[in-house]
């Protein structure tokens, strides 16, 4: 595991080096709403949280490029996080400097008595560099709260969650950063069910539902290339928008067999994808070959192509970014190939429901006038009787012009 930050007791060092400030911050713990003091912390004395999400994503991005993080001590740890804090939205953090800059920190964060931060992650970065690049001396202003006294990692979770997403100040969670927490804390840790975490982030049920969905596709997209548990490969690849398509694609697969068949397939074409735009290219496959009576036969000519991409990059003994860039280059002819065949399937569709558009449009036409109530034509007065033989006249025209093009 990595080091903890030395094994620090903030609590203790209240009236040395920590001071209590004339602020005060309203928390809601196990079901209680108190009032908390807030301190002055030494910066030196804190910790990024290993445990929040978008922090997790991006551990594995760098454990995958063979860096171990658990050798790195309190400081190496502190700035490989902040940069990854800085990448992740470089103008809401240069926003949220000047403001501190010019006006001091308005909101208090949230601490652990070990120094780990459960809440502040961006205004702790903004004072590191405060400090760093401008001489400032500056402080921390947090709760600090002690899990000695009473509170379990779901207690925590859940104050995280209510600060994160509850209260109302908007949240810049990457969304793939958002799914990993929401699949850690509901489906891996199940600390939450889908009505708890809902309850928790004032979010509607369904919601959460829908995101918990997600969450398992991308890690079933994961397993398929071969890169189990490196959710920061769809971060990068940025797959949120794909994901939500394919979860409304697959809610209409009943059966499991074809469920898993179609997923491959998807998980393929965006693998392979030579558009830019992945959302709308699943949307595509989805709405012009998959709801199509092209179907079949598109998925047995794709099952080949998705055997060779599955076996390319199982046969790899890691999967990254480069390896992805690198089996996509030497898979050029197969790339070709799949997106030739969702061009000619993907057409045939649009040719097929534009030559049935007539039928579609007489169908409907058909179903308007079975809406007519013959009684009540029958007691029509005699200027709203002359307009309607005139329509039925207009009507007998237009069925004449369809004949004579027909004969």
């Amino acid at each position: 595991m990595r080091k903890g930050p030395e094994n620090i007791n903030l609590r203790k060092r209240i009236g040395e080096d920590i001071s209590l400030t004339e602020q005060k911050r309203k928390l809601t713990l196990k079901g209680e709403t108190r009032v908390f003091d807030v301190y002055r912390i030494p910066l030196e004395h804190l910790v990024y949280n290993r445990r929040n999400g978008r922090i997790i994503s991006w551990m594995n991005r760098v454990e995958s490029e063979g860096e171990d993080v658990s050798t790195l001590d309190k400081n190496e740890y502190n700035d490989k996080v902040e940069e990854m804090i800085i990448e992740s939205n470089k103008g809401a953090l240069e926003k949220t400097k000047a403001n501190i800059k010019n006006f001091g920190q308005r909101v208090p964060g949230v601490v652990l008595n070990d120094g780990t931060i459960v809440d502040g992650n961006r205004r702790f970065t903004c004072l590191r560099h405060l400090r760093r690049d401008h001489g400032m001396d500056v402080f921390f202003e947090a709760i600090i709260l002690d899990p000695k006294e009473g509170l379990s990692d779901i207690d925590i979770k859940r104050l995280e969650l209510n600060l994160q997403h509850g209260e109302e100040r908007p949240v810049d969670y990457n969304p793939i950063d958002n799914l990993v927490d929401v699949y850690n804390d509901i489906v891996v840790n199940e600390y939450f069910t889908e009505q708890e975490y809902a309850l928790n982030t004032n979010k509607k049920p369904s919601e959460v539902k829908k995101m918990v969905e997600k969450a398992k596709l991308m890690v079933e997209y994961l397993e398929f290339i071969n890169a189990d548990g490196k959710f920061y490969l769809a971060r990068e690849l940025e797959l949120d928008g794909p994901l939500q398509e394919m979860v409304g694609i697959l809610k209409n697969e009943k059966d499991e067999e074809e469920r898993i068949r179609v997923t491959d397939t998807l998980f393929t074409a965006l693998t392979i994808s030579k558009n830019k735009d992945l959302t709308r290219y699943i949307r595509r496959i989805g709405n012009d070959i998959l709801k199509a009576s092209n179907r079949d036969a598109f998925l047995e000519e794709f099952d080949e192509i998705v055997y060779d991409v599955a076996d390319a990059f199982q046969g790899k003994e890691k999967v990254d970014l480069e390896t992805m860039r690198q089996l996509n280059s030497e898979m050029k002819d197969l790339r070709d190939e799949a997106a030739s065949l969702i061009d000619r399937r993907a057409d045939e569709t649009a040719i097929s429901r534009a030559k049935m558009r007539p039928i579609d449009a007489f169908n409907t036409s058909l179903k308007t006038l079975d809406t007519i109530d013959m009684d009540h034509i029958g007691r029509l007065d005699q200027k709203n009787r002359e307009e309607f033989i005139r329509l039925m006249g207009r009507m007998r025209g237009v069925l004449d012009s369809f004949e004579e093009r027909l004969s």
